[in-house]
């Protein structure tokens, strides 16, 4: 049977913390909040973990992966604190329907800027989201809801937090391409959705424009010096082929 561990990094923004920590307590789910900075004022009793320092978003969710799977469970997530989640979330990820190389699967969501092969028409409140038995294969997806299996981490050992500047972005897409070299598949479920509202922690640490374009920079950085043969590869892949449950 799947058991899933949720990790939520955390820096600050404790309002959108709390409200996704509701979602997470109406699903059921077993979850974490990795509280970078320390000053996380829990709604109840969730779980917290203070690391001591900031570890970031690549390193936080590492710190998730890691306590997952030492406490016994077969899925980990990293999952943004700005969001929001649709009902039945957390079996959808988890959907034994789902290939059987299934080593990463992720939510469709309504980010604008977001991973193209993630994005839904669909654009209100996630717990009116309406699943659709559906899902897609995809070359890489992002980390905003980021489903992961044991089989996978032990194969990969976790996003890398030296390649990718500060922010982190692209640690994501190096853990795809190295899954797929593994034999992993990554997946998008159009049975789970996601509000995402869209790096609210990073862009009030140091701006819109600034975060973006020191991001893009780290991203494709880390990717051009990991992945030289596979960039291509990764900038023109065509639209997944969507695919019904059966």
């Amino acid at each position: 049977m799947s058991s899933l561990l949720i990790a939520v990094p955390v820096y600050g923004q404790i309002d959108y913390t709390h409200a996704v920590v509701q979602d997470l307590r109406r699903e059921n789910a077993t979850f974490v909040i990795i509280d970078n900075r320390g000053d996380y004022t829990p709604l109840a009793d969730e779980r917290v973990v203070t690391p001591g320092r900031n570890l970031g978003w690549a390193g936080g969710s590492n710190l998730g992966f890691r306590i997952a799977f030492s406490d016994g469970h077969t899925h980990a997530m990293t999952l943004n604190n700005d969001t929001r989640l649709s009902r039945g979330f957390l079996d959808a990820v988890t959907d034994p329907q789902l290939p059987s190389d299934a080593g990463i699967v992720v939510p469709v969501y309504d980010d604008a800027y977001g991973h193209r092969d993630m994005k839904t028409t669909y654009s209100g409140p996630a717990e009116d989201y309406v699943p659709v038995d559906r899902y897609r294969k995809c070359y890489a997806v992002d980390g905003t809801a980021m489903t992961i299996t044991k089989d996978t981490w032990l194969a990969l050992g976790g996003y890398d937090e030296r390649n990718f500047g500060s922010t982190g972005w692209g640690a994501d897409v190096d853990f795809c391409i190295r899954a797929a070299a593994e034999g992993f598949g990554s997946y998008v479920t159009e049975r789970a959705f996601i509000n995402h509202f869209g790096r609210a922690t990073a862009i009030e640490m140091m701006g819109n424009r600034k975060y973006l374009a020191k991001s893009a920079v780290g991203m494709v950085g880390g990717v051009l010096r990991l992945h030289r043969g596979n960039v291509r590869n990764w900038l023109s892949t065509p639209r997944p082929t969507v695919h019904e449950f059966r």
